[in-house]
């Protein structure tokens, strides 16, 4: 008989939740998806001194660096959503990041108290920026900014995670590690999108039985230095925080991985221009976004996903 099981632990720098209907008594789904963050956590954190992303950070240019194969295809899966959209997201914002202050994890971070400029200014990477060889599951950089795979690397583990579970025979669950967030199977499921100027109280609520979700936020991560903010999404074209009236933006997509993406490049827009931006490059996508007035924008896609919207 299935019954409903749920797990809470922290990793990725955050609050990672689970709840699946378990259909093989002899499955250790929480040992399995435990154990899966905690491996991705180990390869690809640039927090990390001994993982494979901050070995690859230090390494020097135009030389052949054999990777895991989990940083590859994670990596390689940034790279083409820096193509597609033409760099807005971009990887390569290690660099800019430490340069803020934003050394560290998060919830572990002391003051932030200086700033630097990148004295040999900012230059937007390119399609020739990093080569693969999949024969040989290696990169090559082709140059020095470091790489930050945070968002979408905690997206494209929660997809794996899902796949993982889903290939035990779980049909039904949902994960949700920090609002990147996927849920599967046939039972419908209210889902809170937080509201950005009111800690724990929802701004909407919606009602979904299958899909992906990711939201982004220029306040939660977000810190100050001699009287400037700053936070953690860069524009990849320009290579600073951006100056939007977007505040909050939740994505629906296809997968948590794209969601991430889009959700990042829709708190660097206008909130109508973004939209539109949407519509081009990811039509099949949806969002929600919450402006500085407090406002909601929602895209007529979101039907293509929500059963049920509640404003």
């Amino acid at each position: 008989m299935n019954e409903k099981q749920s797990l809470i632990f922290n990793g990725m720098g955050t609050t990672i939740k689970a709840e699946v209907m378990a259909c093989k008594p002899s499955l250790d789904w929480k040992e399995l998806i435990q154990t899966w963050f905690a491996t991705f956590e180990s390869i690809c954190s640039r927090f990390r001194r001994d993982s494979e992303l901050t070995k690859l950070n230090q390494s020097p240019v135009s030389k052949l660096i054999p990777i895991h194969p989990v940083l590859y295809d994670v990596l390689q899966l940034a790279f083409q959503y820096a193509m597609k959209t033409e760099f807005y997201f971009n990887p390569f914002v290690g660099t800019i990041l430490k340069n803020m202050g934003y050394e560290q994890p998060f919830q572990k971070r002391r003051a932030f108290h200086e700033y630097k400029e990148n004295e040999n200014g900012y230059r937007v990477p390119s399609n020739k920026s990093l080569s693969f060889f999949p024969d040989q599951k290696a990169v090559m950089k082709h140059i020095n900014e470091e790489i930050d795979l945070g968002g979408i690397g905690k997206g494209w583990s929660v997809d794996k995670a899902y796949r993982l579970l889903r290939d035990q025979g779980v049909h039904q669950g949902v994960i949700d590690a920090g609002g990147d967030m996927v849920i599967w199977g046939d039972s419908s499921r209210k889902i809170g999108v937080a509201n950005p100027f009111a800690e724990n109280e929802d701004i909407a609520q919606f009602v979904i039985s299958a899909g992906a979700v990711a939201t982004s936020n220029i306040l939660y991560r977000s810190w100050n230095i001699k009287g400037r903010t700053f936070h953690h999404i860069i524009n990849g074209q320009t290579g600073k925080n951006p100056e939007s009236d977007v505040v909050q933006a939740t994505v629906l997509a296809s997968h948590v991985s794209e969601a991430e993406v889009i959700a990042k490049i829709l708190c660097m827009l206008p909130a109508q221009e973004g939209i539109q931006w949407l519509k081009k490059h990811f039509p099949k996508a949806a969002c929600i976004i919450v402006n500085k007035n407090g406002q909601l924008l929602i895209t007529p896609s979101i039907s293509r996903y929500v059963e049920r919207l509640v404003i």
